[in-house]
């Protein structure tokens, strides 16, 4: 009996120190991920937001200063284009005159020749008369010379124009004739011989159409040679003696550009 008690007090003891050493011993703690990435020295944490800093006062200044800059070129720029616009109206005007539609004054022309032919009086037949041009023939030498000045062979042209002229000088087209002749030499900076051909037509045809276009003309050549005087009594005497025309508008403007 005694020996049994004593097993019994031996198995007991021995559950006692089995618990007693579990007890004691330290049990592991499992750490999540998200709780290590949180303790690493080297991470960030998860609510903490990356600060910015905004554009600095300086940097601001220098790009108002920029763009005030560009806002003065530009204006500059305005300001050019506007004046080279208005010179290109100048030019364009001037332009019109000088190379204007040869058709519709051709038409013109012609019957300007058939209205003086039919009232000039019939001349007695010559062996002389037999030889002389038809009116269309002498249209057709006049078509051809104002044809090489549109082809802007202007030396031919002039040498078929004055040809012309002193072919049939008492014919309507012979005005003309002088007046393309003066705008040739023009375009090629002869001004003296250009000037010797718009006073021919105001002196010799007075009441031809072209002396309003020839006035100008002699106009614009004395305020090109620094003769602003002389200039503007031409240009006054075509506003005052063909007001209607366009020499006349052109004439207004070049008076009050001065």
């Amino acid at each position: 009996m005694t020996k049994r008690v004593n097993i019994s007090a031996a198995c007991l003891g021995g559950t006692f120190l089995i618990c007693s050493l579990f007890a004691s011993a330290e049990v592991p703690v499992v750490q999540s991920q998200a709780d290590h990435v949180a303790t690493s020295s080297s991470a960030v944490p998860l609510n903490r937001t990356q600060n910015t800093n905004g554009p600095s006062t300086e940097l601001i200044e220098t790009l108002m200063f920029q763009v005030q800059q560009l806002e003065s070129t530009v204006a500059e720029q305005r300001g050019l284009i506007e004046e080279l616009s208005y010179q290109v109206q100048v030019l364009q005007q001037e332009q019109k005159e000088r190379y204007i539609d040869l058709d519709n004054r051709i038409q013109s022309i012609q019957q300007q020749a058939v209205t003086t032919a039919a009232t000039t009086q019939a001349v007695p037949v010559t062996d002389d008369a037999q030889t002389a041009l038809t009116d269309e023939e002498i249209l057709a030498q006049y078509n051809a010379a104002t044809a090489l000045m549109q082809e802007r062979k202007f030396d031919e042209s002039i040498a078929r124009l004055s040809e012309f002229a002193q072919q049939h000088p008492d014919h309507p087209l012979t005005p003309n004739a002088w007046y393309w002749t003066g705008e040739i030499y023009l375009v090629q900076r002869q001004v003296e011989s250009a000037r010797t051909s718009f006073e021919k037509v105001v002196a010799d045809y007075p009441d031809h159409a072209k002396v309003s276009d020839s006035l100008y003309k002699l106009g614009v050549i004395a305020q090109q040679g620094s003769k602003p005087e002389l200039a503007k009594t031409y240009f006054e005497r075509v506003i005052k003696d063909y007001p209607s025309t366009q020499s006349a508008k052109l004439s207004e403007a070049r008076l009050n550009s001065n």
